[in-house]
């Protein structure tokens, strides 16, 4: 691994020790086991997983299956699997509707492109999640706790696992599908407990949070979180003759069989067990076509794992909610990956403000606290979009539907989405800069204050094209109030990488040519009508426009903006006085 992967996994351990030392006896009280749950009644309908082979049947199945998955996995190795050509009819195999989920909560959201800003833009477009009527609607969720032994290589890994089930106002369970719901790096179940019950709520699914070791255990031969056998073992719960699912669904209370249709779902290194588990569930020769898609909630993995997972996905569609870049997702890497895996789709969004445990807040108080303390606070409304976003997409799954004919939130890539009281960017590359496009005058309207900045309005930037390439870069503006003392400065500038949204500035001697950079574009309007700048740190921010002044709500834009693409410190407005109030 790299210096930089052993930093985020100090930091994971670091984070979840001090979780674990904080939170007590008394919440990890919380999370016993002392016996599986007492069977109560319910009923499933539609395509389910049917009673078993016996256990000796089973072995002997398994031992089969993994050797034709093993030559199967060689061939993978060997050449570069062709995309997936298998149908994917969601069609329910006894001919019920499968346009039917459950009804949802009423969310609102509003969408705002950001085609153009050379005029006011018009108020966005509010709008709600469509609402479609489930046969039966879920009232409630009903819990309950089992053993589950998961298929780890030659050994099971005997854990334990938390189960929801989404009943009727009977109290019987006709569900759409399944949901496995992967914690994250030093977490447990019981952290998921609000995710979980919204999940099944809202999209009529039965959800399964089992527990994995975060380090290599000796008692299952090695088994951990981010374990290739452990991945491929998670694949192998949903495949053909496994009964392990079942028999803990009603060790849990359950009775009946399980649906046939699956979404795997996880947080942090939970996610990217669950795309690297449908990776390899795609790929088994034996596989019934059931996984609809995979969730990751801020999901990270180790280098080139969901890449790999995503060649032998083909065309099972895999969404994230990130959060900004930051050290518990390893600065976005795997969101990086995904990006640059899927180019033009629609792969997720990042929240603005987010925190890397924007998903798992609302089970247990003193865990919410610990959680954000070493990782950074969630904006207001952050946990509540969360919510919208994965049961919006979930529920699309169910029915393939995607982001063409779905009634879940999606966008163009960079679209801003507001969502309540929080908002979000649509995932998407960096920018490609036309330099001539961007050479010009633009306007700070607002900025992280510097030493020499404090006081200084009327600030804006000119840029033009030097004989030899280079970028002339002439800052100026007035401290304190118009026509105040003037400030300039000249300076230099050559892009650094090919996208020319990197480049070194200097003041002072010649720039070179040399990454990482100290000027980020990070965001740009395909306009070139404004545009957001840090640098690698983070720790500067520059909101510029075409003109000097902007409306409040595009200012509120453009501050979630820079927020989504990793400006850390606090941007504050740059004042105008000179200009003309003609706002964007």
């Amino acid at each position: 691994m790299t210096s930089r992967h052993w930093g985020y996994w100090f930091f994971a351990a670091g984070a979840g020790a001090c979780i674990a030392v904080g939170a007590g006896h008394g919440v990890a009280a919380a999370d016993s086991d002392t016996g599986d749950s007492a069977p109560t009644r319910s009923a499933d309908a539609g395509p389910a997983r049917e009673a078993k082979p016996d256990k000796a049947d089973r072995a002997d199945s398994r031992a089969e299956r993994r050797a034709a998955r093993k030559a199967a996995r060689a061939d993978d190795d060997a050449a570069s699997p062709p995309e997936s050509t298998k149908p994917r009819n969601r069609a329910k195999a006894d001919g019920s509707d499968t346009d039917s989920k459950p009804a949802q909560r009423q969310r609102l959201f509003s969408l705002r492109t950001t085609d153009t800003r050379d005029s006011a833009p018009e108020p966005p477009v509010v709008a709600q999640t469509a609402q479609v009527e489930a046969a039966n609607t879920v009232t409630g969720v009903r819990t309950g706790k089992a053993k589950l032994d998961i298929p780890v290589g030659e050994k099971d890994l005997k854990t334990r696992a938390d189960w929801y089930f989404p009943t009727q106002a009977d109290g019987s369970v006709d569900a759409t599908g399944v949901i496995y719901l992967q914690h994250g790096f030093m977490g447990r179940k019981f952290f998921y407990s609000a995710l979980a019950k919204d999940l099944s709520q809202q999209t009529n699914s039965i959800v399964v949070v089992p527990n994995i070791p975060s380090f290599p255990s000796l008692r299952c031969g090695g088994c951990w979180l981010n374990g290739t056998q452990t991945q491929q073992a998670v694949a192998d719960l949903f495949l053909g003759d496994e009964n392990e699912l079942l028999t803990s669904a009603l060790a849990a209370g359950y009775t009946g069989d399980l649906p046939k249709d699956f979404v795997l779902t996880g947080h942090s290194a939970g996610g990217g067990l669950a795309a690297a588990a449908g990776g390899y569930y795609e790929a088994d020769p034996g596989n019934g076509g059931n996984l609809r898609g995979v969730v990751m909630f801020d999901g990270f993995a180790f280098t080139n794992v969901v890449p790999e997972a995503l060649t032998r996905l083909g065309d099972v569609p895999v969404y994230q909610i990130a959060a900004p870049p930051q050290a518990g997702n390893l600065f976005g890497a795997t969101t990086k990956e995904l990006v640059a895996a899927r180019p033009g789709q629609f792969v997720g969004v990042t929240l603005a403000g987010g925190s890397h445990v924007d998903s798992l807040l609302g089970a247990n108080p003193v865990i919410d606290l610990l959680a954000q303390l070493v990782t950074r606070f969630s904006a207001p409304g952050n946990t509540a979009a969360v919510y919208t976003l994965a049961s919006g997409w979930i529920n699309d799954l169910y029915r393939a539907l995607g982001p063409a004919d779905g009634s879940g939130i999606y966008g163009a890539p960079d679209q801003y989405i507001v969502l309540g009281d929080t908002s979000a960017v649509v995932l998407a590359p960096p920018p490609v800069v036309d330099v001539n496009s961007y050479l010009g005058t633009w306007y700070e309207v607002g900025s992280v204050k510097q030493f020499f900045s404090i006081g200084l309005v009327n600030t804006k930037a000119v840029y033009g094209l030097n004989s030899d390439g280079s970028i002339s870069v002439a800052n100026s503006g007035n401290y304190f109030f118009d026509n105040g003392p003037e400030s300039t400065i000249q300076g230099t500038a050559l892009p650094v990488d090919s996208t020319n949204s990197k480049l070194k500035v200097t003041f002072f001697g010649k720039p070179n040519a040399n990454p990482p950079g100290n000027y980020w574009i990070v965001d740009l309007d395909p306009d070139y009508q404004w545009a957001i700048v840090s640098d690698p740190t983070g720790l500067s921010g520059f909101l510029l426009s075409r003109t000097p002044v902007v409306s409040d709500e595009f200012y509120r834009e453009l501050l979630a903006r820079a927020s989504v693409y990793g400006v850390k410190a606090r941007i504050t407005p740059t004042r105008q006085p000179g200009a003309v109030t003609t706002a964007l």
